[in-house]
């Protein structure tokens, strides 16, 4: 993958503290971020130990690609971090954090800390079929052994150490048995580092009743949420969230909304995979983010991870100069409300 830096050079914060546990190429393998962005694991913890994986050779490697400024292993195209210098992502004289500045004074890639950020998307198990994602409804019940073995590893031998645990971005956190009840048996102790969870899910499914039966101490430190819903209106929400009700996503919406509010939570998402039948909604979906106070409205390109053949994924992929109505949404993105401070164009940025 070829990277376009910028004129400064940059760093990323991500192989020094991501650890994510992925079925992308057979269950347990593992990235340094997300696997659509980078072109290369770095082991399989079916196979190995955390330890063995973190400092590993492949893990070496890969922060070396970015301690020597050439981004190598990372898609610029897919990452918006590299597109638009932020998040993890930022100028090399800008890193404050201590441990990662020593990272680059002594050009460590051999850490002497484990995993920082521990991100859980080895389960597909999910409530709604969405078309960006699959062709079915998953709940992985015949896997249910690696599931919970990849998950005890994660428990006995990366959170120990973690401060920030991410469920789920390959699935729904309370659309998975597993996950669910990950959720709803843990316990504060058990973690004494973790300061912060973030759930990733498509919210048809996190109601009062669904949150009361989290730990109140579980409660306080999921601090952030991200809802995706890819749609604005009840009829395109139909076609690509398959199975999710609109009505009940709103009514859930204003529940979040008031966790929000009220704490714990302290910033909330929502996303939109934009497409060829739901892209002049954007603007309508920036409303509905401002209309539950949440803080960004984050729009990314649709990407095919098998659900589509390569000309359905054409016809729907309309961020390609190729497709009919790209140069409508070149258009579309010129409308002011693009502007608003919660508006994250995600790696949608290269096209403005």
């Amino acid at each position: 993958m070829t990277v376009i830096l910028k004129e400064e050079p940059l760093f990323c914060s991500r192989p020094f503290r991501w650890f994510e546990v992925t079925q992308v190429g057979g269950r347990g393998n593992v990235y340094m971020c997300c696997s659509a962005w980078v072109s290369k694991s770095i082991g399989n913890l079916m196979d190995h130990s955390v330890a063995d994986i973190w400092n590993g050779e492949e893990a070496q490697e890969i922060r070396r690609s970015i301690l020597d400024g050439t981004f190598r292993y990372c898609s610029y195209s897919r990452c918006s971090f590299l597109q638009t210098v932020s998040g993890p992502v930022s100028r090399l004289k800008d890193v404050k954090d201590e441990d990662l500045k020593k990272v680059i004074q002594e050009k460590l890639t051999t850490l002497p800390y484990g995993p920082r950020d521990v991100i859980c998307c080895y389960d597909l198990s999910c409530n709604l079929s969405c078309p960006s994602c699959r062709t079915n409804i998953i709940v992985e019940r015949r896997s249910k052994k690696q599931i919970l073995e990849i998950q005890n590893k994660l428990k006995t031998e990366a959170l120990s150490d973690a401060e920030f645990l991410l469920i789920t971005g390959s699935g729904d956190p309370f659309g998975s048995p597993f996950f669910r009840e990950w959720l709803q048996t843990m316990r504060k102790e058990d973690f004494p580092q973790l300061k912060w969870i973030h759930l990733q899910t498509n919210g048809q499914l996190w109601t009062p009743k669904m949150w009361s039966t989290i730990d109140s101490d579980i409660q306080q430190i999921i601090k952030s949420a991200e809802v995706s819903i890819d749609a604005a209106t009840s009829e395109t929400y139909s076609k690509n969230r398959r199975g999710g009700k609109f009505n009940q996503l709103l009514q859930n919406l204003a529940f979040i909304g008031e966790l929000r509010r009220g704490g714990p939570l302290k910033t909330v998402m929502i996303s939109m995979v934009v497409q060829e039948n739901n892209f002049m909604e954007m603007p309508d979906f920036i409303r509905l983010g401002k209309r539950f106070d949440f803080d960004t409205v984050y729009f990314s390109k649709l990407l095919n991870y098998g659900a589509y053949s390569e000309e359905e994924y054409k016809n729907r992929a309309l961020h390609f100069p190729s497709h009919p109505k790209h140069s409508a949404l070149i258009d579309l993105l010129k409308n002011d409300i693009f502007l608003d401070p919660i508006v994250n164009l995600g790696n949608l940025t290269e096209l403005i």
